[in-house]
């Protein structure tokens, strides 16, 4: 069982040698274990064992032919598309062998040596073809799909033999030696087109028709193309080969009427001089002229005379034997000789056909003055035809029929005589027709093929032609396939060229071509634009991630689109900001939809059992000139939503032409500032802080200026802008670049605190700490003469901001809060804050002056800041009286236009060289 099971897989697949060893390993444990139960009663037990144990090695099989499959990648370098190409090729490639083979079967004449296509054929790709059909209909259980591999296999292997056999390198067996050579090399391409089927039938289980007309329509031409001609070219080898039978026929009967003629001359003249003899010399003549006459003609095998009573007078050596063995007893020769005649007679000895020489016989009457006598010549049948002058034609055998019975090679050959039945049965490929000879009796001749070389020598060659048609077909099938991936790859190349990828809304470059061609033929249209923006998305991808904000992305362009459903275009504009676009519409719908979409996005996202809360800002611009393109009405829209935006978010404005100048003001001073800054045209002004006690200067504060063509432009003004572009980082670098520099270059002031005024998003930058004590240590400065102010705002966030903030105390840097008191936080933070300084906001020394609330609620906040042994500072002190009433509330540092205002550091160096020990009343 090993042995056979090893003899098998090899026979399968010369490759699964290898693994064979497993296979069987498993085989035969199991036999073992099996083998033992041998009782009559453990039989089944036992039979089914031997089921289980081919079942475990049909898959193990099945496991390791996959495995080389797939190794061999027919999937990984045939796509499901060009497998569907394929698949119908071969199916197309059969159903046109079936139709022409029916086609050959019933308008081939009968007088043709063969078909090309033969009835076995026909059935053959018939039942290819049904069977590849209901294939590609119905897909094969999970049971049967390890015969798939093991049939192939088996089919490429009976494909090469055969192949072999059709090439000449492999001897054909006895039984196919003599069948049609075209089905020999038809079957070897359809054994391997057949098998190639189920091949990509296993390997593709979702077989369709996908491609375009066209491209059906080409394969199927070159496909039918190439079976004509093949078919064309292999009917015309047929239809010569059935001439050349033909030609044999005519020739044969040609030189046998020919050697009569000649035979029938001779005896003429034979007869001629007996007649004109002497009665009592004829006797003598005829045995004189006959061993001449048998001497003169190698066809005349011999020679008698007959008398009136047909018993022979004078015989040659071969006549007297062959007239008792075939003539003397025949009542048909007798009756034959009998009949009256006056010229020549023909016919054949029927007892002789069936020897190795047949004969011929020819009579001629002699009459004399006193009797009559018969001359009977005894031609060999077998040289009546002078093969030499045939060999041409050597590749065909032609027979002679006397009757249905009894029919005769004609080339010399001893094979004796054939009945019908035996020739058609030993000879399949012949042809027939009739001949009249000259003893004017018509004559049925067949022409049989007996040696098939010359046509297998010209089937191999029509074959290739199948091949390359074969070949071309799988060259347009890789081609159509590769155009196919290629335009697949292209449309989506051009569809995400068009499309964004995440939410489907057009890209900007697509919105702006989109729309650009819709208004043709808009004249008057009151085209429109909403401009969405997510307020505060980023805090989506940093908390949650970029994944979970991508899908929230794609959840709100779902709802975008469902809301404004008035919309003709949807379009992403960047990271968090839509486009709706209106061809024609109405303020109505407008309004009505943008609401909508607000509401829509205000709704609560549910991502992965999490609440996602967001709100939009939507500008809202309108457009009914012609001169406005779209690029401008989305800037308008732009502008809308910025003015929405800081109104507070979740609801939209509507632009108007104010907006533009508002808006164009902000390009204008964040391009200046740029300049500015690479040009570094800013200027650090310092405001001195005073203190309460002593009125001597202890402090200043270091402010930034922008002097544009001679006059100020307000920091106020500025610095909301390059808060809002980013520019603010780059400024706050500048301007405390130029303080450390001020304050390492002046004594005056190294004997002070400098303030610096650092902006949040400075103070996020990882390095910023470690950049502000190395600047320090650079310039050879002490930390703790350097004081970083924030505003409350930014103190009052935990995490990240109060751990920086502790890390500058560590160092020794002051630290204070800016603007106290105008912010939302609690009181509580500021018992944590590492600030070492408050300042309290100007807003709370207006009207500090009058009794009342105002000066209570001050009055509470130093006494608090004083017992957490913070340092207070009042900003904004512009009279005489304020500074008495907050010497009086115990107030440590003043600051504000009634001592000094923002100076150039030229004069600050000035005022403190005049060492003022209080404040000028002038100033």
């Amino acid at each position: 069982m090993s042995s056979l099971a090893n003899v098998t897989a090899k026979t399968i697949c010369p490759q699964i040698s290898s693994t064979t060893p497993r296979i069987m390993a498993v085989f035969n444990k199991r036999i073992c274990v099996a083998s033992v139960m041998t009782t009559p009663t453990e039989q089944p037990i036992f039979l089914q064992q031997i089921k289980a144990n081919l079942e475990q090695c049909c898959k193990n099989l099945y496991t390791e032919l996959y495995k080389l499959l797939k190794l061999n990648g027919m999937t990984k370098y045939f796509t499901q598309s060009a497998a569907n190409l394929a698949y119908f090729g071969i199916l197309l490639f059969f159903a046109a062998i079936t139709l022409l083979g029916f086609l050959d079967i019933v308008i081939t004449p009968a007088s043709m040596l063969m078909n090309v296509i033969s009835d076995y054929m026909l059935i053959v790709s018939a039942v290819a073809f049904l069977i590849l059909y209901g294939l590609f209909r119905w897909r094969t259980p999970k049971q049967l799909q390890f015969v798939g591999p093991i049939l192939t296999s088996l089919g490429i292997t009976a494909f090469i033999i055969l192949q072999l056999v059709v090439w000449g390198v492999l001897p054909a067996p006895e039984a196919a030696r003599f069948s049609n050579p075209f089905t020999l090399a038809l079957a070897s391409v359809m054994l391997l087109t057949f098998f190639l089927a189920l091949t990509i039938r296993h390997n593709y289980p979702y077989l369709k028709i996908d491609a375009s007309w066209a491209t059906l329509r080409l394969l199927s031409f070159i496909i039918l193309l190439g079976v004509l001609v093949w078919y064309a070219m292999s009917a015309r080898i047929v239809y010569l080969e059935t001439k050349n039978a033909l030609t044999k026929i005519q020739l044969i009967g040609n030189m046998i009427d020919s050697r009569f003629i000649d035979q029938i001359k001779a005896l003429e003249r034979i007869k001629q001089r007996v007649e004109r003899a002497d009665t009592y010399a004829t006797d003598e003549l005829l045995a004189t002229d006959m061993p001449a006459y048998i001497t003169d003609y190698e066809i005349i095998e011999g020679m008698l005379i007959l008398d009136e009573q047909q018993r022979p007078i004078v015989t040659s050596a071969f006549a007297e034997p062959f007239w008792q063995l075939h003539m003397r007893t025949s009542e048909g020769i007798k009756n034959w000789l009998a009949q009256p005649s006056e010229t020549t007679r023909i016919a054949a000895n029927g007892s002789s056909l069936n020897t190795q020489t047949p004969i011929v016989m020819m009579a001629v009457p002699l009459k004399s003055k006193t009797d009559a006598k018969q001359l009977v010549a005894l031609l060999n049948l077998n040289g009546l035809v002078a093969a030499e002058y045939l060999d041409y034609l050597s590749a065909i055998k032609t027979f002679m029929a006397f009757n249905p019975e009894v029919l005769v090679a004609m080339q010399g050959s001893t094979d004796g005589t054939y009945t019908l039945h035996r020739l058609q049965q030993t000879y399949p490929h012949s042809v027939n027709d009739k001949v009249t000879l000259i003893t004017g009796i018509e004559h049925d001749f067949y022409s049989v093929l007996i040696d098939y070389t010359p046509l297998h020598e010209a089937t191999r060659l029509q074959q290739m032609l199948l091949w390359l048609t074969g070949a071309f077909a799988f060259i347009y099938i890789l081609a159509a396939d590769t155009t196919k991936r290629l335009r697949a790859e292209s449309k989506k190349l051009a569809s995400m060229a068009r499309y964004d990828e995440l939410t489907g809304y057009l890209r900007r470059d697509a919105f702006n071509q989109d729309t650009q061609s819709m208004m043709i033929d808009c004249e008057g249209c009151r085209r429109a634009v909403l401009f969405v923006n997510l307020d505060k998305f980023n805090s989506i991808n940093d908390g949650l991630g970029h994944r979970m904000g991508d899908h929230v992305l794609k959840l709100t362009a779902q709802r975008i689109r469902s809301a404004a459903q008035g919309a003709d275009v949807f379009a992403r504009f960047s990271n968090d900001e839509f486009i709706v676009y209106y061809r024609d519409t109405t303020a109505h719908q407008l309004k009505k939809d943008a609401a909508a979409v607000i509401k829509a996005v205000a709704e609560v996202f549910a991502v992965e059992d999490l609440s996602v809360h967001l709100t939009a800002s939507i500008g809202i611009a309108v457009a009914t000139q012609a001169q406005i393109d779209t690029e401008q009405l989305v800037q308008f829209a732009d502008i809308a939503m910025d003015k929405a935006k800081a109104a507070g978010g979740n609801q939209y404005a509507i632009y108007q032409s104010d907006m533009q100048d508002s808006h164009e003001q902000l390009v204008a001073i964040r391009t200046q500032l740029q300049v500015a800054m690479n040009q570094d045209q800013l200027e650090a002004y310092y405001q001195p802080i005073f203190s309460a006690e002593t009125g001597r200067i202890v402090s200043v504060e270091s402010l930034v200026r922008w002097r544009k063509d001679g006059s100020f432009i307000s920091p106020a003004l500025f610095i909301p802008i390059a808060e809002q572009t980013g520019q603010v980082i780059q400024l706050g670098e500048q301007m405390l670049q130029k303080v450390i520099r001020d304050l390492s270059e002046n004594a005056e002031l190294q004997k002070l605190t400098v303030a610096v005024n650092v902006s949040p998003h400075q103070l996020a930058r990882a390095n910023f700490v470690n950049d502000l004590v190395s600047q320090i240590k650079r310039h050879k400065l002490s930390p703790q003469q350097l004081t970083i102010e924030l505003t409350e705002a930014v103190m009052s966030e935990a995490g990240q901001t109060e751990e920086r903030l502790r890390q500058l105390r560590e160092h020794g840097l002051h630290v204070a809060i800016d603007d106290f008191g105008t912010g939302f936080s609690s009181l509580a933070y500021l018992t944590r804050q590492p600030a070492d300084i408050i300042k309290i906001d100007r807003a709370f020394t207006l009207g500090v002056e009058a009794e009342g609330k105002q000066r209570n609620l001050l009055s509470k906040m130093i006494e608090m800041c004083q017992q957490l042994d913070k340092v207070v500072v009042v900003e904004g002190v512009e009279t005489a009286e304020q500074v008495e009433l907050f010497k009086a509330l115990g107030v440590d540092r003043l600051q504000g236009f009634y001592f000094a205002k923002p100076m150039p550091l030229s004069q600050l160096i000035e005022l403190l060289r005049s060492n003022v020990t209080t404040p000028d009343e002038d100033q």
